[in-house]
Formats: structure tokens, sequence, C-alpha cells
């Protein structure tokens, strides 16, 4: 069976600055993400997480290797792939309708299946009476919530969110990783998430990817096999508090390597 996503050996390598050595952010990476899986990705600082994201995404091109989505190379951004970032990237011109509208409007999408996708996730995503409102006048979780219904409305075959949560306070990034999971566990999409945080990484995931300090490549592939639906009630379980210890430690061990470095 042909998988959802593989990565074959993907490597990066950034350009020196002033005539200094190439500095290589990935070594070469091979992953393959099934249908359905939630996957995240965890690692310390600057160990290539969200460099293997955006090669994923189309954004970035590998120095070596290559990913193959359904079978086929990813060669630049496309529909297929709905992306997530840390910071608000709404057009601030556009309305919350017209954001979550505009990977359809630009698709050409009938104006009548525009209309039912942007009510649909204005209602799941809670933005029902917002629709009308700019970016400016929503909240950091608002916007996020925004963010996520333009990326789903495109239905896309998989789902890449780059630490989406991580300027959120604790309270709302509570919220937006429940709301993010009911989508999941309801739609059953396909995920990668970058994230630092062990506790949201263990909470959503079906995988754990851990990355070594840099160059990034795959350290530990570790199953998360906590039931769902999940809660918070979830981060009591024996099994949690066990991952979340062996977690700790693979991710301790790769930041004191990569503070010995610099």
């Amino acid at each position: 069976m042909t998988p959802k996503l593989s990565v074959e050996g993907v490597s990066r390598s950034f350009p020196g600055i002033s005539g200094a050595a190439p500095v290589q952010a990935l070594s070469p990476v091979d992953l393959t993400v099934a249908e359905n899986d939630f996957i995240t990705l965890l690692g310390p600082s600057g160990c290539g997480k969200s460099t293997l994201l955006r090669i994923i995404a189309g954004l970035d091109r590998p120095s070596t290797g290559r990913v193959l989505l359904n079978g086929r190379p990813v060669a630049g951004p496309g529909p297929e792939r709905g992306m997530v970032f840390q910071s608000y990237t709404l057009f601030p011109w556009l309305t919350v309708a017209q954001n979550i509208a505009y990977g359809l409007v630009e698709r050409g999408a009938p104006a009548a299946r525009i209309r039912e996708t942007v009510a649909h996730f204005l209602d799941r995503m809670g933005l029902a009476g917002f629709q009308d409102h700019y970016p400016k006048q929503l909240s950091g979780g608002m916007q996020q919530r925004t963010a996520i219904a333009r990326a789903l409305a495109n239905d896309p075959a998989i789902l890449l969110l780059d630490e989406p949560f991580g300027a959120l306070d604790n309270q709302t990034r509570a919220l937006m990783q429940e709301l993010l999971l009911g989508i999941w566990e309801r739609d059953r999409k396909t995920v990668i998430f970058v994230t630092h945080d062990i506790e949201e990484a263990i909470f959503l995931a079906s995988r754990v990817l851990v990355m070594t300090a840099r160059p990034g490549r795959v350290k530990a592939d570790i199953a998360v096999d906590l039931p769902h639906p999940r809660s918070y009630r979830i981060k009591t379980h024996p099994d949690f508090t066990e991952l979340k210890a062996r977690l700790t430690e693979e991710i301790r061990a790769e930041a004191v390597i990569a503070a010995a470095e610099h």
C-alpha cells in the first residue's frame, strides 16, 4: 500500500554567510506517513523541524532527496497541502469569510460551494458572527482558527502546521489543541505538526518523531497508544506520564548537544 507521504533521503544545506562554510540544517531524512496519521515533530530549537515541513509543503527545495505525496513528487506548493504557520498569516485586507474562501475563489469554485464551505467552517471553528470582521479585530486564537479554517476549506490531502499555537497564551493554546484534535478525530485528516512542547506533542499525536540537534535527522519514532477521543484528563494517565518522561530525556540529550555546539 502506497504511503500517504514519503520523505526519501531529504537533506538541506544553506550557503554560509560572508564566505563561511555551508550550514547543514538537515541530515538525510527518511520518513513515511500513513493515511490519517497525526505526526508531531519534536526536537530542540534549530534542529530543522520547520525546514523539513517547508520542504514537504513545497516552499523550499531539498539539497538531496525527494518528497512524494500519494506517490507523486512534490515540486512546489499546491492546494493538496494546507499550511498553517505560527505567525498569523491572514490577509489583513480580507474579512474572516473572505480569508476562509480565498483558496476556493482562486481555484474558481462555484459560488454556492464557496458559501456552503465558508458557512460550515465558520460554524465548526467557533467563528460564527465574526465573518465580517477583519484580522486586526480578532484575538490571536481567533486569527489561528481562521487560518486553520482557510487551510481546511481547500480539503487538502495533508495538513501541515508549524508551531501554530506557539504565540498563544496557555489557556487559548489548550482550547486550540482540543479543537484541532476534535477536527482530526472527526475528519481523519493526515496531519504533520511541528512543536517544541512535549505535552502538546503527546496529546495530539498518533506518532511522535524526535529529531536530533542540527543537522536534524529522525532519532526516534514513538507510537502514542492513548485512547480516543482524548480530553485533557489523558494527561494524568500513567502511559502519558511515562511517554513524557521518555521524550523529556530524548530532547534533553539533544538540547545538551546543541548547546555544546554553540
